[in-house]
């Protein structure tokens, strides 16, 4: 997360236009929380405490995260050349887009969901409502299920959005650490696992991502360890 946070600074400072994509994983499970999240309102912070899993605070919006077996992507940009940075909407799907290109180099047709901010939300099962038991426009789904929750935060001339991809989920755990029902979330979230009926690997889903965002704004992604590119991935 801070890093994430140092990238939309650097963009938002940086006198050039620029954008960096970075995937990344977690060690251990975690949680993180919305920027405007209170703790007591997200989670069980009960049985997180005994399981010691760690909660961070996100720089972007939205609910909380149950991150595990996953990939998680972020992307910062101040450059208009790309994006619409005026265009909230319009920004999430030019990124579900570029996205939903990575998933059919899978072999999986992923939908872009079509509700407005939070049309999915619901108290069905009472507790918690967590990111991923809801879909917001141009998230990411399989099969109707949510496969791709993610979270934007937007400053005077830059943004960052960053998402969580899971490639499997413990339902059980998620749901005890975000006290949240169970049986809701296995109608309404998904996974790389259970979309493609076969283990894919971290590397694998980066790859596949990586060649979606080439192709859908026709560029070449450059390793961080190159400075003089204006788009770049870090691995």
């Amino acid at each position: 997360m801070r890093v994430d946070r140092r990238l939309l600074e650097w963009a938002e400072e940086s006198p050039d236009n620029v954008t960096a994509v970075r995937f990344y994983r977690w060690s251990i499970p975690t949680i993180s929380l919305g920027k405007n999240q209170k703790l007591q309102d997200a989670i069980d912070p009960e049985y997180c405490c005994r399981h010691a899993i760690p909660i961070v605070l996100r720089p972007t919006g939205g609910r909380a995260v149950f991150h595990q077996t996953e990939v998680t992507y972020s992307l910062v940009s101040n450059d208009p050349g790309f994006f619409p940075l005026k265009n909230i909407s319009e920004t999430y799907r030019l990124i579900a887009t570029a996205l939903q290109a990575g998933f059919k180099r899978l072999g999986l047709s992923i939908q872009l969901a079509k509700g407005t901010p939070d049309s999915s939300s619901s108290a069905e099962g009472g507790g918690k409502n967590p990111c991923f038991a809801s879909s917001s426009r141009y998230e990411l789904l399989s099969g109707g299920l949510k496969i791709v929750g993610s979270a934007q935060r937007r400053l005077r001339r830059s943004f960052l959005q960053h998402g969580s991809i899971p490639l499997r989920v413990d339902y059980s755990q998620m749901a005890q650490a975000l006290a949240s029902d169970e049986s809701l979330l296995h109608r309404r979230v998904t996974s790389v696992l259970e979309a493609t009926a076969r283990e894919v690997t971290f590397e694998e889903l980066c790859e596949a991502l990586k060649g979606g965002i080439e192709e859908t704004f026709s560029i070449q992604l450059e390793s961080a360890a190159k400075p003089s590119v204006s788009l770049s991935t870090i691995l």
